[in-house]
């Protein structure tokens, strides 16, 4: 029997120890090989694999164009002018409200299908007649399309399949913002694919961040963490700034926003952008915008936010933009230079982070204003849309991170501070749950009551009192928030064999009692002593002068409710003679034979 359970231990020994080696197995392929796999897969798609969407650029058309007046109501009123117009590739509408009048030929292109593309997310209006006999051929809005021009990405497109080669379009083109007009030549099928890609890349945008924003809502609303929340709304709000610079922004979780509201949306869209930003800003960096003493600065760029939200609700788009620009500016050079502040002192990763974040949106939203207001290109084709709203989302969401991580670390040093003064504290320390079983004690504690107080199945709070303690306790911490009371412990828990005394003292948290506990045993002893040298003699221990007076006020007072009292006197006559004569201890013999 003895070998059957020597080779059941050693066969769990054995499992056990191959079990953990699995654990350790299983856990480095999932934490380190499959994420490192994913990676050189990935690097070998984009570097060798083709792609998806095979890269094709459209061709640029030359077009003559003239910014249009009252005057100019029809296409025979603008021809004469435009013949006169000089060509371009592009023209900035440097915000102008009022129509622009363009004429282009339609190019050659063999018997391969062409189609015209007007790629500019600001127009709101676009009309197209034949330049010679003037016919309408199609209108378009925000919401609606006709004739031969149909909605595509961001634009408009007009299919040439019903026009002859070398055809005059004249168009009329109307936008809010800061609009670029440009004619694009494309090869049908490519357009088609480059619409495709368009739609991807949006969706995916659309979806990654918005699944980025659910999670940071499900930790704030998990954690109750204000910063989260903000962190959350500020996410949502960048991914509608990248939709806007995409110009997918027209829809929301796939419903097509109404033409009415469109430009009022991207006003106040840009607002909330700009209020968020600012408001998780001053969250994020609240401590050390107070050690590098800007709280001013960031406060300048708070009040801001209040007059450019009215302005948002108040101002068409086009006249709101002037103030967003110069308001973001601002606003961007105040959050610059407290970065670079907080940078130099403190050397924060969360700022790192978050200045890398800011430092893209700085980047995008300079694109977008010379862009808009100096008629520069833009240097990269999708960086103010996916490159831009997904980078300064991450690295944002890795300044939040960081900070967490901060947070994270601070909390671990404090426990273990606090973990260092428990266990160093000379007065017990210790946590009850309600049924009164200890559930933690330090070692002064451990030292008082015994090593095996937290032994496994507990022992509870009356083993080491006497009768009736529990009921005490728990009655002092339901009926007072910091009370004390006095426990006498039970005969026999200590070397000895005598009862110590606790003094206690215990409050309710939550469902657990913390309180602390000190062995005033000698000093009750102390108490005890110098009580009965107030009333007793030293060293006969009798009863001096104070204790019989004492004793017979007592006795005098129950006298009074019908009890018997009697008092002797007795004399040593000549006792002084005796302690002269012989010394004190021969008198202290004599008086204790007398009393005998």
């Amino acid at each position: 029997m003895k070998k059957i359970t020597e080779l059941s231990v050693a066969c769990q020994r054995f499992f056990r120890a191959l079990n953990r080696r699995l654990d350790t197995l299983l856990y480095g392929f999932s934490a380190y090989a499959t994420p490192f796999l994913i990676l050189v897969l990935s690097l070998v798609a984009v570097s060798m694999w083709p792609a998806q969407y095979p890269s094709t650029e459209a061709q640029a058309l030359e077009f003559r164009v003239i910014q249009g007046t009252p005057a100019i109501q029809l296409p025979q009123d603008v021809l004469p002018l435009l013949k006169t117009a000089r060509a371009v590739k592009y023209l900035d509408t440097k915000l102008s409200p009022d129509p622009f009048w363009v004429a282009l030929t339609v190019p050659k292109n063999g018997n391969i299908p062409t189609t015209l593309e007007l790629p500019s997310r600001h127009t709101t209006k676009l009309a197209c007649w034949q330049g010679a006999s003037q016919s309408p051929l199609g209108k378009a809005t925000m919401g609606d399309t006709s004739g031969i021009i149909d909605a595509v990405k961001a634009g408009y497109a007009i299919n040439t399949d019903k026009l002859d080669t070398a055809q005059l379009l004249v168009c009329s083109i109307e936008s809010v913002g800061p609009a670029r007009i440009a004619w694009n030549q494309w090869n049908r099928s490519d357009l088609q694919v480059s619409a495709r890609e368009f739609q991807r890349k949006s969706g995916l945008l659309d979806g990654g961040i918005l699944i980025l924003a659910m999670f940071v809502l499900i930790t704030a609303l998990i954690n109750r963490s204000g910063l989260y929340l903000v962190f959350a709304a500020w996410l949502v709000l960048n991914l509608r700034m990248g939709a806007l610079s995409f110009g997918w922004d027209t829809q929301w979780l796939g419903y097509d926003i109404p033409d009415t509201w469109m430009m009022q949306v991207r006003a106040t869209t840009t607002a909330f952008y700009y209020t968020t930003s600012i408001t998780l800003f001053a969250t994020l960096f609240k401590e050390q915008t107070s050690q590098v003493g800007c709280m001013a600065l960031v406060r300048v760029a708070q009040w801001i936010s209040i007059p450019l939200l009215a302005l948002s609700f108040m101002l068409p788009l086009g006249a709101f933009l002037p103030y967003l620009w110069v308001a973001t500016g601002l606003s961007i050079a105040i959050m610059s230079l407290v970065l670079t502040l907080i940078l130099l002192k403190t050397r924060s990763p969360v700022a790192m982070w978050y200045g890398a974040s800011v430092s893209i949106t700085i980047a995008a939203s300079l694109f977008e204003v010379l862009a808009a207001a100096l008629g520069f290109k833009g240097l990269i084709g999708s960086f103010n849309s996916v490159t831009a709203a997904v980078s300064s989302s991450l690295l944002a969401a890795l300044a939040i991170s960081a900070q967490l991580r901060q947070e994270h670390d601070q909390r671990l040093q404090a426990q273990a501070e606090r973990e260092q003064t428990f266990e160093a504290m000379p007065i017990g320390l210790f946590t009850l749950d309600l049924r009164g079983k200890f559930v933690a004690a330090n070692p002064a504690l451990k030292r008082m009551l015994g090593p095996r107080v937290l032994d496994q199945g507990g022992h509870n709070w009356q083993r080491y009192f006497s009768g009736g303690a529990w009921a005490q306790l728990h009655n002092l911490v339901h009926t007072q928030n910091d009370g004390e009371i006095e426990f006498r412990g039970r005969t026999g828990l200590v070397e000895g064999g005598e009862a110590n005394r606790y003094l206690v003292k215990a409050t309710l948290a939550g469902d657990r009692i913390e309180g602390s506990m000190q062995n005033i045993t000698e000093k009750a002893k102390a108490t005890e002593e110098l009580l009965f040298l107030v009333n007793n003699d030293p060293l006969t221990k009798v009863l001096n002068r104070r204790g019989i007076e004492k004793s017979l006020g007592n006795a005098m007072a129950e006298l009074a409710l019908g009890k018997p009292l009697a008092l002797a006197y007795l004399d040593l006559d000549r006792f002084r003679l005796i302690n002269d004569l012989y010394g004190h201890n021969a008198g202290d013999e004599v008086y204790a034979t007398e009393l005998l």
